[in-house]
């Protein structure tokens, strides 16, 4: 249930993934299900096991037999798997988008016996069930959802006089005296995995452009080439430029996740634009876990109301079309999200993001984290939501999204460049009908 997103893989990553495959266990055995699962610590995947895969074998006739696989690897694994015919019963993607792929090569099942025998529409929020959709059926099940947010330590913040800012001014201020204090203004880069981009662009592009812009270029009324857009990515390019951002151009390829929360951690590094996946990750590497904190994402331009929530899928759960026993892959998946009480449980226990279900703010376990209770409360009750790329934009617009802004950072293609080509992609998809269905922002009703 773990929500690492990726990207395109380097290729040493892929032939790793290749060989690793050689020794997976594949879909379909007589024994039961087969799953992959990843988590971002031991007391992650024992929680899991127990909840999940140990309490489904317990009331279940089919037992469910998990593998565990390195989080930085098992997305592409997993692509791997899949074109070998290897692929567990359950197949793991990073979101509805990746999801749709292996939909429309009839890879997966289409689950709408499934979502009509589990009450699934019932249950996911409307938005989560939507975009579970391809062709008009449902092929994923969503079994995580966060967003973005702009995570500090509360404790230098403190020292400093700064509160988090809700503003682009506000932003430059801490940016500039963190600088000044010689601290690292905002964590970034994409080293050992290149998908870390998207998180700073679909943070970028929603607090800049805003939800109701990428709303009319996902249902194709603007352009990706549009002034807004070239103005969000020349904002990051002057972070680039002013070293706020990973430290400049070059070490933005040098530094990877694991650098930017331990800097927060130690006081070194400001302010992390990140997704709240890392919620556990925060906890396991503050000495005191109580001293990070999140704030909404502020507002980047004049056009954009301060703390947008990008709405992201963090992990989306299909049937492999070649699975022995897929009722059983689908109870499976079920059991992961049928329950509110079981889910918040391993919330309670991990940190992990919950599903995407119809969660109050009283039904959150005593032993949920505060900060995540405030996060999964303010989300449902604010209007001002916007769009993950790995959960909205198409399969080969999110791929370019990602490894085209390398070219970005180094100096290679101007912004205007990078969004041309996006578009482009974003215009052949769209055209192929291979686009998914954003929800309509609330300011339209």
């Amino acid at each position: 249930m773990s929500t690492i997103k990726r990207g395109l893989a380097a290729t040493g990553l892929i032939a790793a993934a290749a060989v690793a495959l050689a020794g997976c266990t594949g879909s379909s055995t007589s024994e039961g299900v087969s799953y992959w699962g990843a988590f971002y610590a031991p007391t992650t995947e024992e929680a899991f096991q127990e909840i999940f895969v140990d309490g489904f074998n317990e009331d279940s006739d089919v037992a469910v037999s998990m593998e565990v696989k390195e989080l930085i690897t098992i997305g592409q694994l997993t692509d791997t798997a899949v074109s070998a015919g290897q692929a567990p019963d359950v197949i793991y993607t990073d979101g509805p988008s990746s999801a749709s792929d292996f939909a429309r090569a009839d890879r997966t099942l289409p689950l709408d016996e499934y979502a009509a025998e589990f009450g699934w529409e019932d249950k996911l929020l409307p938005w989560a069930y939507e975009l579970s959709k391809v062709d008009g059926k449902i092929s994923s099940v969503p079994t995580g959802y966060g967003s973005m947010v702009l995570y500090y330590n509360a404790e230098v913040f403190a020292e400093n006089g700064w509160t988090a800012p809700t503003t682009l001014a506000e932003f430059e201020t801490v940016a500039q005296e963190a600088a000044d204090a010689g601290l690292l203004p905002l964590g970034g880069g994409n080293a050992g995995y290149q998908g870390m981009s998207e998180w700073l662009l679909t943070a970028v592009l929603n607090a800049a452009v805003g939800p109701d812009k990428l709303y009319d270029v996902l249902t194709g009324e603007a352009s990706f080439t549009d002034a807004e857009f070239v103005a969000a990515i020349d904002l990051i390019q002057s972070w680039l430029d002013a070293g706020w951002l990973a430290g400049g151009r070059e070490s933005y390829f040098t530094t990877d996740d694991t650098a930017n929360v331990t800097g927060l951690a130690n006081g070194t590094t400001a302010m992390y634009l990140s997704g709240t996946w890392s919620f556990n990750s925060m906890s396991q590497v503050f000495e005191d876990p109580d001293a990070w904190e999140w704030a909404p994402l502020p507002s980047l331009s004049d056009a954009v109301e301060p703390g947008v929530f990008p709405l992201a899928i963090g992990t989306a759960l299909s049937v492999n079309a070649d699975a022995e026993d897929p009722d059983a892959a689908a109870a499976f998946i079920d059991y992961l999200i049928g329950d509110v009480d079981r889910t918040l449980s391993y919330t309670a226990r991990t940190g992990e993001n919950p599903p995407p279900l119809a969660i109050g703010a009283d039904q959150f376990p005593s032993d949920v984290d505060e900060r995540t209770v405030r996060l999964y409360s303010a989300i449902p009750e604010t209007p001002n939501v916007g769009y993950a790329s790995w959960t909205f934009f198409p399969p080969q617009t999110n791929t370019y999204l990602i490894t085209e802004f390398d070219k970005v950072v180094t100096g290679d293609m101007t912004s205007a460049e990078y969004l041309a080509g996006l578009q482009a992609l974003f215009d052949e998809e769209f055209a192929a009908g291979e686009t998914l269905a954003p929800f309509t922002p609330a300011s339209r009703g």
